[in-house]
């Protein structure tokens, strides 16, 4: 379904990803983990163009694009099957908890402000937010910030949604209700990319880690093969400083 191929990129003199190769079936649930620095959260951007890869390429079903050639209508299509969820929510601060659901259906996908309110009410009852329709966000907590942008990327129906550490800017006592909305997604079959420190939810949940270091894929397994018996030295030590074994 979704194919990186030496997926290459700097600032500069500095070199963040190094050739990255990854390969994602549909339906996967595939959770990133790595030190920070490593280049984690610049793969996912990578894949929507939201940061602009240096070399390599990328297969999306039918899609494909050299990234030293990118095509705008690629991009845009590829945009138009992925969603993102952000660290820092991304909402807009004045537009309420419903029209920030409903503000992609209407402006990007050009869907009526009807059909994009039944989509948006929808989501937002997945959530657990069918109360707070008519809030703005500063009068939600940051779980509810959080909540507010999975319902908004749900609501496009992607094909891939991708999860950018989105329990990072959380107090401790809210992030257990955003993961088990995460759960609740990533179990409805939707292919799914997790960026996360959070290593026992993504034990529980993936069927793929990706341990990322200095801007490579150092190594790739099922959760019990990452988690239970590390073969890599460094991957061993990552995990031990987690506190994961």
């Amino acid at each position: 379904m979704l194919e990186l191929n030496d997926l290459k990129l700097s600032y500069g003199s500095t070199q963040i990803l190094k050739g990255v190769n990854l390969s994602v079936k549909r339906g996967d649930v595939v959770s990133i983990i790595g030190p920070s620095g490593t280049g984690k959260t610049t793969l996912l951007r990578c894949i929507n163009y939201l940061a602009k890869p240096t070399s390599g390429s990328i297969t999306f079903d039918q899609i494909k694009m050299d990234y030293q050639n990118a095509d705008k209508n690629a991009i845009q299509a590829i945009r138009l099957r992925t969603a993102m969820v952000f660290q820092q929510f991304n909402v807009f601060k004045n537009m309420t908890v419903i029209e920030n659901v409903m503000d992609p259906l209407v402006v990007v996908q050009r869907k009526s402000k009807a059909e994009a309110r039944a989509i948006a009410l929808e989501e937002l009852e997945r959530v657990g937010l069918s109360g707070k329709l008519d809030n703005y966000p500063s009068q939600l907590s940051g779980g509810q910030l959080q909540r507010t942008g999975i319902a908004r990327a749900l609501a496009v129906r992607p094909d891939v949604i991708l999860f950018d550490e989105p329990t990072s800017s959380l107090d401790p006592e809210l992030v257990g209700e955003v993961l088990k909305v995460i759960k609740d997604v990533t179990s409805s079959g939707i292919t799914s990319l997790l960026v996360t420190h959070e290593m026992q939810f993504a034990k529980s949940i993936s069927n793929r880690i990706v341990f990322m270091d200095q801007g490579v894929v150092a190594a790739e397994d099922t959760p019990a093969g990452i988690f239970d018996n590390p073969s890599l030295p460094r991957l061993a030590q990552f995990l031990n400083s987690e506190r994961v074994i």
